[in-house]
């Protein structure tokens, strides 16, 4: 009979397959196996499909991968799925955009014709009408934004990833939402191609067995990509002085017109969610995702309303993101569980470009599960440093997960890890963050720049290489 190991090693995605629990319970030597020889298997796998992996693999010497630290200059700065020139999106050049796509996933997209694409929005929606691509797009804050080609297939592994975590994470609060399905309650937007709504569609089906099981805050609304890259561009003008000297075509005026509409309108907007949110589902048990600071400027406005307890005490959260740089009470987590009315809180820590999550313990530790390679960087020389317990430095990490794209990236997060030479007082083996998580960018006043392991020269001659391909 084959092993949970060999399975592991064969097929990433069969974690799935498995409870969850099981993850966390790999020696030490078996997770070195899984790592080294799952990152064997991606490498040979994906090279040949990937010019950008061919390149930075050849700049960095690198034709096999003899040791786990081998990889770690394989590994791209977070920045490469932003890479491509902002005038591919200033001049409407979807055409360009789609040859710079193509070279950071095996998926055929050669036949899709751009050339008459006007908006992001529209450019994502042809994607996904021809091709087996479901890309999701950053938040895009510093003025661009990062485009992931993650395929519909890895989306829903995603989804059920997420589902196996809610069964089994808490062994005696555990729901099994994929197999008896819940009702989900989303503070946010139905529709969008951003990380918070992309699966959307996914769990409605899976979880909430249909629409007629939910409940957003806006239910018949996109959060558009367009709007989302125009804001950071327009922030960033705004920080360098130049605000007012960006050129706003006629269409994306009229989606930010649009959106502002639907700001005017939240009042009532929150007014018909809190009223439904009673109506519908006062007192049963749920499944709420949001991030935190989503959830608590929620929370309060429904405090100041005086719900409290809405929920059933069987409901599940699913959360992250830290509180996203808003200043908060000393209390907000409180304030948030009053108003929801129960306690079982999955809390992730996890990255937009990357399908496996890292969930928080009883110990506060973020355990990242076995199917993902994490290093600590040295932040001076980009060098991994060694697998020992208690040090700090950049995260950077490589999923098995994706087989279609190359899943291997440098973090803007400063962490501290621990778990590779005991395990966690909770009882689960493998490496855990320890908390706090700090961005280098916050750190050094607002500039991050990246150093990665190997020759740094190489990254940069690559993402080059990236942009050629779409000229």
């Amino acid at each position: 009979m084959t092993s949970y190991l060999d399975r592991l090693i064969a097929d990433p995605t069969s974690f799935h397959d498995a409870p969850y629990a099981q993850a966390f319970t790999l020696s030490r030597e078996e997770i070195d196996r899984l790592h080294l020889e799952g990152a064997r298997k991606r490498f040979a796998e994906l090279r040949p499909g990937l010019s950008v992996l061919d390149k930075l693999a050849r700049e960095q010497g690198i034709e096999t991968i003899e040791t786990i630290d081998d990889l770690a200059p394989l590994l791209f700065p977070h920045t490469v799925y932003k890479s491509y020139p902002i005038s591919y999106l200033e001049r409407s050049r979807f055409d360009k955009l789609t040859k710079w796509l193509a070279g950071l996933t095996t998926s055929d997209i050669s036949h899709v014709d751009a050339s008459g694409i006007e908006t992001i929005d529209d450019w994502i929606d042809l994607l996904d009408a021809e091709t087996d691509l479901t890309i999701q797009h950053t938040s895009g804050t510093t003025g661009k934004l990062s485009f992931v080609p993650r395929s519909k297939k890895q989306w829903r592994e995603t989804i059920v990833h997420s589902g196996v975590i809610i069964r089994d994470w808490w062994p005696d609060r555990g729901r099994d939402i994929v197999k008896d399905g819940m009702p989900i309650i989303i503070p946010g937007y139905r529709y969008g191609a951003a990380a918070m709504q992309r699966g959307n569609g996914i769990q409605v089906d899976l979880y909430a067995k249909g629409e007629e099981n939910t409940l957003f805050l806006y239910p018949n609304a996109r959060f558009s990509a367009d709007i989302a890259s125009l804001g950071g561009r327009l922030r960033a003008a705004e920080a360098r002085g130049e605000a007012g000297m960006i050129d706003i075509p006629p269409v994306l005026l009229e989606r930010r017109e649009a959106l502002l509409e639907l700001e005017r309108r939240r009042p009532d907007d929150l007014k018909h969610f809190f009223s439904e949110a009673q109506r519908r589902f006062g007192g049963r048990d749920v499944y709420v995702t949001a991030m935190w600071a989503i959830l608590y400027d929620w929370a309060e406005e429904g405090l100041k309303r005086g719900l409290k307890n809405v929920f059933g005490k069987g409901s599940v959260l699913l959360t992250g993101g830290g509180k996203k740089g808003k200043e908060l009470p000393d209390d907000w987590r409180e304030r948030v569980l009053e108003f929801l009315g129960f306690d079982t809180i999955y809390e992730m820590y996890a990255t937009s470009e990357q399908m496996g999550l890292s969930m928080m313990c009883e110990h506060g530790h973020y355990h990242i599960p076995p199917i993902q390679i994490p290093f600590l960087l040295d932040p001076a020389t980009g060098k991994p440093l060694p697998r020992k317990d208690g040090l700090t430095g950049r995260f950077a990490s490589f999923d098995l997960m994706p087989n279609t794209y190359w899943a291997g990236l440098v973090t803007g997060d400063e962490i501290t890890l621990a778990g590779w030479e005991k395990p966690c007082a909770c009882g689960r083996t493998g490496p855990h963050v320890i908390p706090p998580v700090r961005r280098y960018s916050e750190k050094e006043g607002g500039d991050d720049r990246i150093v990665c392991a190997g020759a740094p020269e190489a990254h940069d001659r690559a993402i080059e290489f990236l942009a050629e391909l779409s000229m």
